[in-house]
């Protein structure tokens, strides 16, 4: 499942790009779920809560605009699509400062966007099997990889902490470890393994988290640490 949000003033551009992404997914066989905000302030209040994997923003809303959107974005969540639309390019140079995946200008829009999806779905689809299940007295669940912020032992237990909260597993760290099997997970000490995905800022051994903690990363491990999260923040 693939979650995208929608973001637009005007109706009837919603509905276009509503029609095309539904149209498109159902094509490929793929299943989506489509959120739409045509109030800013709404889609605002509610992007702590809900996160998405791909955001189409209008660049040209009145109020806000998909730029300033995008910033808020990227503030809390690093890794998610961000595709623009607008009338014309006067924003592109801009909305590149925000990582963006494409510009599109409306006039292209069905062409340009199915296109867009084409390159994007086999990253996304990758991307989405890479998950860690978690089985607990029969019941499953299932965290994308690149939510978890860092795994800490405690006794004859991992606890996972995520964006949606935390898990316990009983396993030792190199176990989920091997299992994650993702070169973006580092040990920090001999009882904690990092995300760099998450890493804000590295000071004096100090790592601060997307998640607002610290992590103490110990003197043998910091080189390690530190040129990953350099290589990470570079691409």
């Amino acid at each position: 499942m693939i979650r995208i949000a929608i973001v637009d003033a005007k109706s009837e551009f919603i509905e276009k790009e509503k029609r095309i992404t539904e149209t498109y997914f159902q094509k490929v066989g793929v299943l989506c779920e489509i959120s739409v905000y045509q109030n800013e302030e709404w889609f605002l209040l509610e992007l702590p809560e809900e996160l998405f994997e791909i955001y189409i923003l209008a660049a040209d809303m009145p109020q806000h605009p998909g730029i300033a959107l995008a910033r808020e974005i990227r503030k809390k969540y690093p890794a998610p699509v961000i595709i623009f639309v607008a009338e014309n390019s006067q924003y592109a140079i801009e909305a590149y400062e925000v990582d963006t995946y494409r510009f599109i200008p409306r006039k292209i829009l069905e062409e340009a966007l199915e296109n867009t999806y084409d390159t994007l779905l086999p990253r996304m689809l990758e991307q989405e099997a890479k998950c860690y299940v978690i089985e607990k007295r029969g019941d499953m669940e299932k965290i994308h990889q690149e939510d978890i912020y860092y795994l800490k032992k405690d006794g004859k237990y991992v606890v996972i902490w995520h964006k949606k909260g935390e898990n316990r597993v009983r396993k030792s760290l190199a176990e989920m470890l091997e299992e994650l099997d993702n070169p973006l997970f580092l040990w920090t000490d001999k009882n904690c393994v990092v995300n760099v995905r998450h890493i804000l800022s590295l000071k004096n051994h100090e790592l601060l988290m997307r998640d607002g903690n610290t992590l103490t990363v110990v003197k043998h491990r910091f080189k390690d640490v530190k040129v990953a999260l350099t290589q990470y923040w570079k691409k």
